[in-house]
């Protein structure tokens, strides 16, 4: 059993993890300015992981920090250029920062496969593995790649154990192999250029992927490609992911 603190355990992403963690018998704290929702029992640290008096006090006692905040959106539902830096690289930095001076040795920063372009070739139609080079230019990719650099320096400087996970479409169980947002009327589908249905990432495969991510013990900094899979072959490969956190995931 671990203490595990979710840095904006309350948002969309870190709702689908909470349960599967406590499920798991793990103690979960959530760092976020909202009351966390849902039947789960969680501890709730109310605070921003932009405040460093909040985060010392939220790393407290924890064994493993789980980082899934998002900046908000705008009107329009794109990200925020300012508040996305902010959140999902300054952040970033900060919390990896405090952990290490908390002696708080396991992280887990949940990534997206948008570090990758999706043009001139949509993200669903490239051949990429944990090799590939992210070259995602958007304002939404682009943090998320600096956030990798940012947990990579921190892994190192802070001899951290850093496992980013590159999601993608995480999705509700009720939902799966649909894609559910709260921004969305209906659930979508995600399809390739040649009408394939490529399904999302369900919350249990999710919340298994981190399960397994606060698992792994070696020090340093690995990403992982975590999506969904309809056992076709058709889905980038989780081979890494199977390799080194014998993970995979279950719904198919």
């Amino acid at each position: 059993m671990m203490r595990v603190l979710i840095v904006g355990g309350s948002g969309y992403v870190g709702s689908l993890i909470v349960p599967g963690l406590a499920e798991a018998g793990h103690l979960v704290r959530v760092l976020d300015p909202v009351e966390p929702a849902g039947d789960v029992a969680v501890e709730w640290a109310c605070g921003s992981a932009l405040d460093p008096a909040a985060l010392s006090s939220a790393l407290a006692g924890v064994d493993a920090v789980v980082f899934t905040a998002l900046g908000p959106r705008g009107a329009d539902g794109d990200f925020d250029v300012r508040s996305s830096y902010e959140t999902n690289v300054a952040a970033v930095h900060l919390t990896l920062a405090a952990a290490g001076a908390a002696r708080v040795r396991r992280a887990v920063l949940i990534s997206s496969i948008s570090v990758f372009a999706n043009v001139p070739t949509p993200v669903t139609d490239r051949l990429l593995d944990e090799r590939s080079v992210p070259d995602s230019a958007d304002a939404y990719g682009l943090v998320k790649r600096l956030a990798e650099t940012v947990a990579e320096a921190a892994a190192a400087v802070h001899q951290l154990t850093v496992s980013a996970l590159r999601i993608a479409w995480p999705t509700t169980e009720a939902a799966w192999p649909l894609w559910a947002l709260p921004i969305f009327d209906s659930p979508a589908e995600i399809r390739c250029l040649d009408g394939t249905l490529l399904p999302s990432l369900a919350a249990s495969d999710l919340a298994s992927a981190v399960l397994a991510a606060l698992d792994r013990s070696d020090p340093g900094f690995e990403a992982f490609h975590i999506v969904g899979d309809d056992g076709s072959g058709r889905c980038w490969s989780t081979a890494k992911a199977r390799d080194l956190l014998g993970w995979q995931p279950r719904r198919r």
